[in-house]
């Protein structure tokens, strides 16, 4: 059984948070709001840093607080921890297909550039 890491949830929490998910991170928020009150149930530690970060959204204070919370709560809750484990997944692998590449070159180019992303193996121009 995989653990949950206070580290990974705050990056995650983090890349909801910082804008550059968009429509998609407001969606993995919702989605992780629910699951945390159906998962731990309304008078959780998890459920109030949910309320918390959702009056101070991208509160790096307050996403660390909720990533502790959720990784304190699941250890107690190991069907919990499975369920939260599959939506950190499933938002992981949403990020990454919804996570935009930006490129900007400024001034002059005294030769080639080349715009890419995931790149598996060697280039040559």
């Amino acid at each position: 059984m995989d653990l949950i890491s206070v580290s990974a949830l705050v990056a995650l929490l983090t890349k909801i948070f910082d804008g550059t998910t968009a429509k998609a991170g407001e969606q993995l928020w919702e989605s992780l709001s629910a699951a945390v009150r159906r998962l731990f149930g309304r008078r959780s530690t998890s459920v109030e840093a949910v309320k918390r970060l959702g009056e101070r959204p991208g509160d790096p204070d307050s996403i660390r607080a909720l990533a502790q919370a959720l990784v304190d709560d699941s250890s107690r809750d190991p069907q919990a921890a499975a369920q939260l484990r599959h939506w950190l997944a499933a938002a992981e692998q949403t990020i990454s297909a919804n996570h935009g590449l930006t490129n900007t070159v400024n001034g002059q180019v005294g030769g080639n550039v080349l715009r890419a992303r995931d790149i598996h193996g060697d280039i040559t121009f």
